[in-house]
């Protein structure tokens, strides 16, 4: 298996757009480490293309980065190039982190079933606020920051050599932070941080490990 970064980054709505956005930031940092990689980016995010990179390039680690459900990922409008019936087998032995919704709920799990692989994601939908004057310039929205930052922890800390568990926790302990710098905005009435807290709590407890947590890049 090569030592190759897979990432996927379909942009064909707010959400997908700014997670597109700091997906691309993993990117730069590996480019800093000299990591092989492959970034399939907009209407690249396909079923075809996706599995037959991975069936002629074997990478060990891919971050999937779209719109997700139990049972599935998905990739540019709505494609689902991963599901509990289509392509799993290729993700066999792999390391794979999801910044998707619910994916962990049964799609994880079957992911890792009976093989050495290891799935990082969520059982809950995976929340983020955008402040609204930055909507078209990801790069400036500090609020959207509170959420996307922890989540490239993992795959930021997974090219450092890092196990997965070790990514895991990293990444809720730069949550817990966060959580405390929105407590502190509540304090000075800021409105909205309040539903900012419940979301970013959200991401916390629904962040889940399946399968080989002592797993690394």
């Amino acid at each position: 298996m090569g030592e190759i970064l897979l990432v996927t980054r379909p942009k064909f709505d707010d959400a997908t757009e700014y997670l597109s956005y700091y997906a691309s930031l993993i990117l730069k940092e590996a480019d800093n480490l000299r990591i092989e990689k492959k970034d399939f980016s907009g209407k690249e995010v396909t079923s075809k293309n996706i599995s037959k990179f991975i069936e002629k390039k074997n990478p060990k680690l891919i971050f999937v980065n779209g719109h997700g459900d139990p049972n599935s990922l998905e990739g540019d409008e709505g494609e689902i190039i991963f599901s509990v019936q289509k392509n799993v087998h290729l993700l066999k032995d792999k390391l794979l982190y999801a910044r998707a919704c619910n994916a962990g709920l049964i799609f994880g799990k079957e992911m890792v079933k009976n093989n050495g692989g290891c799935f990082i994601g969520y059982n809950t939908p995976f929340t983020f606020w955008i402040d609204g004057k930055y909507s078209a310039i990801p790069a400036k929205d500090t609020l959207a920051s509170l959420f996307l930052m922890p989540s490239n922890e993992i795959v930021n800390s997974l090219i450092k050599g890092h196990s997965a568990k070790s990514s895991n926790e990293k990444s809720k302990k730069m949550m817990i932070e966060n959580m405390k710098k929105i407590l502190q905005m509540e304090e000075k009435n800021e409105p909205g941080a309040m539903g900012w807290l419940g979301a970013l709590w959200n991401n916390y407890e629904g962040q889940v490990v399946h399968g080989n947590e002592e797993m690394y890049f």
